[in-house]
């Protein structure tokens, strides 16, 4: 063997250093045809694709500004406050496109703004593992975000810097978050009209009583209606859903509706399910001693010792009994979804979602709910659809499972998960799309409150569309025309239920109703809404209506200009309104009146938020469709997202993804 090496060692070296040069080389040529994750497609725009990369980037971009108090503007649209850093992707490749930019001396007065030195931001590259020039990208690039929210959303133009002092003070305080729009975009000049009626609006104040006497008390009396008369409503609502048409609220238009069968795994029984030994409960005690009055111990301090065992035996079971049947529940949701899941096994694709071909071999609910007993010794619940087609307001309404949301989403509510099924049409924009949801197969796991778990599948959907016929919704037409003509005639005979009040007083009316007389307590002419804006105020057996408050605020002023309310004779304080929504007509009396002083007027006046708090609440509702939410950003840019659940399942958050260039500006 040895005298073999030695004959042909110089053949046997050629070779074997041709065979390393091969490897070596072939390593890298190899690389070149591999794809690189960072640079794989999530989606399509006007000006170009969006990358694996781009979102990475963005989430660690924002995730970076967020430790300086700055962030993107929120979106409005509730379903899209999880896709900041997709906004923030779509804004900066719009922002290249139109060629936008941040100098070096902007980036510097930013930092020195952010009280940040040299070091402080060399600090901070370091925690996150990244270099001080990817910090300063960061900055740039909120900058640039900042001039593309001047020149696409028609903000008020502020130097970066004022911006940020701007933006962080809103977000210490978030009451007065809704302020910083009115603020960005600059207050409108105001008259002084505009201004007394604001101030009035917001500090007078009414109190009195109301009698609603509702038009289907009457509807014995009410004749039968004419062909003409029931065709004429059906023509005028049949293209209105039910509660929307204006103003009585008729609706003749299917709603978006679907079948619905699902498991529900309760809590309640899965607590009943798992067992706690002794041996359990004392080792999940020292395991776990802050949750029993203890503490951990830090660099500071030493640990503190919880309370004796035996003290809080009781509290240490039933916290291992809750922790082990939440495990239990998502074990078996999880295994329902994953059995169910086995029947798109073969299923051919179309347009990323699945093909049913035979919805009769897909695996029953009742099946899967015995394949969990078997396996975990807990029977889920089973509700099938032999209740029929239901809409949204009834999907809200179903047991548990209404109230839930989305598992692995908690932003998501199941019903805006329903709506967004392939067979309903949902806009091309909706953030739920990526979940492929279909007829025919599972949805992903819902979560109520107690932290009870279901699995759900559609069997089928319906989109919104007009009924069949006259036919089809007859019964209910025939039945409105009743109401409408029965509530034309209640305020055809207004003034006698007017002169009623006036002369025997609201318990009168109210006895004559068969009714009961309702107080109404002070009350402003606007309250403001969650979202900012002001609206009619919720008043009892009212409700929410423009044309009661206006005509209560009429009649009080009306006194007011004859003397004042407490000297005023009834007729002077006594009115009545339709409310159409209602099919009601409403026989009030006002009781007190508070107008706004002039020293409250003056001193409300002179308040210098005072524009921005107008502008805010009454000439900004248009704003509520920022142009920098995602569906604006998407229809801008013709946004089309490619991802599939695979792909959103693998994007981590928090990956730091340097910028291709960094600090070079203009």
């Amino acid at each position: 063997m040895l005298k073999f090496f030695r004959k042909y060692n110089k053949w046997i070296l050629g070779v074997g250093g041709s065979l390393l040069m091969v490897v070596f080389l072939i390593q890298p040529v190899m690389s070149m045809f591999q794809a690189d994750p960072m640079k794989m497609a999530l989606g399509t725009t006007d000006a170009g694709d969006l990358t694996r990369g781009d979102v990475i980037s963005a989430t660690s971009e924002l995730n970076l500004l967020r430790q300086f108090g700055l962030s993107l503007d929120r979106d409005p649209n509730e379903d899209s406050t999880n896709n900041d850093p997709l906004r923030w992707a779509l804004i900066l490749k719009d922002a290249q496109s139109l060629g936008l930019s941040a100098s070096m001396r902007e980036i510097d007065l930013l930092q020195l703004d952010l009280g940040q030195s040299a070091a402080d931001i060399e600090l901070i590259a370091s925690r996150i593992n990244a270099t001080p020039g990817y910090v300063r990208q960061a900055m740039r690039d909120w900058l640039i975000v900042q001039q593309y929210k001047e020149l696409v959303a028609g903000q008020a133009h502020l130097p970066g810097r004022d911006r940020a002092r701007l933006m962080r003070g809103a977000l210490t305080d978030p009451q007065s978050y809704r302020f910083y729009e009115a603020m960005a975009y600059g207050t409108s000049r105001l008259s002084k009209p505009l201004v007394e009626h604001f101030l009035q609006d917001q500090g007078a104040q009414v109190s009195g009583q109301v009698v609603v006497i509702r038009a289907d008390q009457f509807l014995a009396d009410s004749p039968t209606p004419t062909e003409a008369e029931i065709q004429a409503l059906y023509e005028q609502y049949k293209d209105s859903l039910p509660g929307r048409g204006e103003p009585y609220g008729f609706g003749y238009r299917v709603p978006d509706r679907v079948k619905i069968e699902y498991l529900s795994i309760p809590m309640d029984d899965a607590r009943q399910k798992v067992k706690v030994s002794e041996a359990d409960a004392l080792g999940h005690y020292r395991q776990y001693p802050q949750r029993f009055g203890g503490e951990l111990a830090s660099a500071q301090s030493q640990a503190v010792a919880p309370k004796p065992y035996e003290q809080v035996r009781d509290d240490v079971i039933e916290d291992l009994t809750s922790q082990r049947a939440f495990e239990l529940v998502e074990k078996m949701a999880k295994a329902a979804y994953g059995f169910f899941y086995e029947d798109t096994r073969g299923m051919a694709k179309h347009n990323d979602y699945r093909v049913v071909e035979d919805a009769s071999a897909l695996t029953s609910m009742r099946e899967i709910a015995d394949r969990l007993e078997s396996e975990y010794g807990l029977l889920p619940n089973v509700h099938t659809a032999e209740g029929g087609w239901v809409n949204a307001e009834a999907l809200i309404a179903l047991p548990g499972i209404g109230q839930g949301r989305l598992a692995d989403n908690l932003r998501v509510d199941f019903t805006s998960f329903v709506l967004s099924v392939k067979e309903l049409e949902p806009s091309t924009d909706n953030p739920l799309l990526p979940r492929r949801l279909q007829v025919g197969l599972a949805g992903s796991p819902i979560i109520d409150r107690d932290s009870s778990r279901y699995v759900f599948r559609l069997t089928a959907a319906q989109p919104t569309h007009l009924p069949e016929s006259l036919d089809a919704v007859r019964a209910r037409v025939t039945q409105d025309t009743r109401k409408l003509n029965a509530y034309k005639k209640l305020l055809a005979e207004s003034e006698s239920w007017n002169s009623q009040a006036v002369d025997e007083g609201l318990e009168a009316v109210a006895a004559r109703a068969q009714t009961t007389v309702v107080p109404l307590p002070q009350t402003t002419r606007r309250v403001p809404l969650a979202n900012g804006l002001l609206a009619a105020p919720l008043l009892p057996g009212v409700g929410q209506s423009e044309a009661f408050v206006e005509a209560f605020f009429g009649t009080a002023n009306g006194a007011r200009e004859n003397g004042g309310v407490q000297d005023a004779s009834p007729d002077v304080v006594t009115g009545d309104v339709g409310i159409d929504p209602m099919l009601a007509l409403a026989v009030y009396r006002v009781d007190s009146y508070q107008p706004l002083t002039r020293e409250e007027y003056n001193a409300d006046a002179n308040n210098p938020l005072l524009p921005i708090m107008i502008d805010a609440t009454v000439l900004s509702q248009t704003r509520a469709e920022s142009p920098l939410s995602l569906k604006a950003l998407s229809h801008r840019l013709n946004y089309k997202d490619d991802r599939t659940d695979d792909d959103e399942a693998d994007a981590v958050e928090g990956e730091v993804a340097e910028p291709e260039s960094q600090d070079q500006g203009s």
